[in-house]
């Protein structure tokens, strides 16, 4: 099935020769089983989706020793154009410094109806996340980053040509940034390398160089030839380094420079903020929590009541977690209650035992005292007594006292906090 449809849909893959083929689709399937493919906005993942999108990985990483792109793990695929509620924009795709690749499938298709239109959106979003997997330590190829870097060094003449409109061959939006300029060059690259040698010849020669093929010779597998790294002048490769467009320019240029630092900060590091919470909510919050829950005069009940409004609060995150972190709903859920809200409600009695709002005494008649599974339990007399405040009595009394059992009544000074719940600070015994 893949050789059929990859040789009616991918120019690339149509030209290599039987032995180079096998080769590309056992590439393929490694990068297919690699990546998880989520179809969005009721679009069905299906064989052809994945096999020609990671096809086009292949095809630009084809003469790259680490071909995977490992830092990239999802691809969001849309049947069409959608909105992104970060960019506030209709996209066609859309790369993320946490590894996640959303793209048109229709668009996607339109790229490769035209074998020479100079506009490729597969290409063009596989190569912003090949940048992105060298900028955020993946797995990366050591050859193109070896050689990318002194890539943008050349670049940067042509890429303000471009800006400038000195220039026509290359697509204007290339003129954006250096980031985009890299992806347009990258279309430019495989869909017209005849046109692109001729025009820049320079900057073609070193995209051999640095992806290690040469489309223009389809006939021999797109090996790249000798004659590449001569084309280019010692002083090319040597530019003076201070051309270099100013690197916080460059760095700020990508898609964060459109997002406020903490949006930039919850995308790239969302999942793992959501699972040191998680992690904390469990194994420090839960003690804690029954910490606050002994000095503290409420029902057990209760406490759940808040925990559950606390993680009924943290769903509300959801429709900003499905677009923009890799977290399936009941992973999601987990978090919500157990790091979100068991930490909202931590904060809560910290707060409450910590900032007191009001004091109080009242004395209370003494009905009983028992031993029981818990400890010593008594039993008040009088109007308004409650469960809690007979366990936080009890608690005070076998702290401070050993000799309690023949009290007939017991004065109790408790503390109301921030939000309104009650700790007992004293109780005196009276005979």
């Amino acid at each position: 099935m893949p050789y059929n449809l990859l040789k009616q849909k991918n120019p690339f893959f149509k030209n290599l020769s039987v032995e180079a083929q096998e080769v590309f689709v056992a590439r393929m399937f490694h990068f297919m089983e690699d990546k998880n493919f989520i179809g969005r906005e009721g679009l069905i993942i299906t064989d052809e989706i994945k096999v020609l999108i990671s096809a086009s990985a292949i095809q630009l990483t084809f003469g790259l020793k680490d071909y995977i792109i490992s830092h990239l793990h999802t691809i969001n695929v849309f049947p069409r154009i959608f909105f992104s509620k970060f960019l506030n924009a209709n996209l066609k795709g859309l790369n993320t410094q946490s590894g996640v690749l959303s793209i048109s499938w229709n668009d996607f298709k339109e790229g490769y109806t035209i074998e020479d239109d100079k506009v490729n959106l597969g290409l063009h979003e596989l190569a912003h996340a090949l940048k992105i997997d060298m900028d955020e330590d993946g797995n990366y190829d050591e050859h193109f980053s070896a050689y990318f870097e002194r890539w943008e060094d050349i670049a940067l003449k042509d890429f303000n040509d471009l800006k400038e409109k000195k220039t026509t061959f290359l697509r204007s939006y290339g003129g954006t940034n250096m980031h985009e300029f890299f992806a347009v060059c990258v279309e430019h690259f495989f869909e017209a390398p005849k046109e692109f040698k001729k025009h820049l010849p320079h900057l073609y020669n070193y995209l051999t160089l640095m992806l290690n093929q040469d489309p223009e010779n389809y006939k021999g597998d797109y090996a790249l030839k000798v004659y590449a790294e001569r084309a280019l002048s010692v002083s090319e490769l040597n530019r003076d380094r201070e051309t270099r467009l100013d690197q916080e320019i460059i760095n700020n240029s990508y898609i964060e420079e459109r997002y406020s630092l903490l949006q930039t900060t919850v995308q790239r590091h969302g999942i793992y903020i959501a699972m040191v919470a998680t992690f904390i909510g469990l194994f420090v919050g839960i003690p804690l929590l029954i910490w606050f829950w002994s000095t503290t005069v409420i029902s057990l009940g209760a406490v759940f009541i808040m925990l559950f409004s606390c993680g009924a609060l943290g769903l509300i995150q959801w429709n900003f977690v499905k677009n923009y972190l890799d977290m399936e709903y009941h992973q999601f859920s987990m978090y919500a209650f157990s790091g979100f809200g068991m930490c909202m409600l931590n904060i809560i009695f910290f707060l409450n035992n910590f900032i007191t709002v009001s004091t109080s005494e009242q004395t209370y008649d003494i009905v009983s005292f028992a031993n029981g599974t818990n400890g010593l339990e008594v039993t008040l007399g009088g109007a308004g007594h409650k469960a809690p405040l007979e366990r936080n009595v009890a608690s005070f009394l076998e702290a401070h006292y050993t000799m309690f059992y023949s009290a007939k009544k017991v004065n109790v000074k408790v503390s109301t906090g921030l939000f309104g719940m009650e700790m007992v600070d004293e109780c005196e015994i009276l005979n």
